[in-house]
């Protein structure tokens, strides 16, 4: 498990507005971390229908990036921390332009200083 591999993923059980079922993540976490831990952090998917509004948060993913069978919505204000028992099955990895977009959308997230 790499950074940048999208999962399919069980996300449930959910509280609140947590994104939840059934959906493809972004593993985001270092590699030395996912190889170290039973652990990854990831950012789950969404679908994309055109005139959706995006976020400073939100980096559209354009399928078949990442092996996504549609165009989607990395969620990058969903963060989480996952059991690598959750990841299902993987789909495949994002391009190094959308993990660049991903990695300014955290950046935008987690209020890191010097950020716009």
């Amino acid at each position: 498990m790499n950074r940048g591999d999208v999962y399919d993923t069980r996300l449930d059980p959910t509280e609140g507005s947590e994104e939840g079922g059934f959906r493809p993540v972004v593993i985001v976490s270092r590699d030395a971390i996912n190889a170290a831990r039973t652990t990854v952090i990831a950012i789950p998917c969404t679908t994309y229908r055109p005139g959706t509004h995006l976020y400073a948060s939100n980096v559209l993913l354009h399928a078949p990036d990442g092996g996504l069978r549609v165009d989607s919505i990395a969620l990058c204000d969903q963060i989480r921390v996952l059991a690598k028992s959750r990841l299902l099955r993987r789909r495949g990895v994002l391009a190094a332009m959308a993990m660049a977009e991903i990695d300014q959308a955290l950046l935008v997230t987690l209020d890191v200083p010097g950020q716009p």
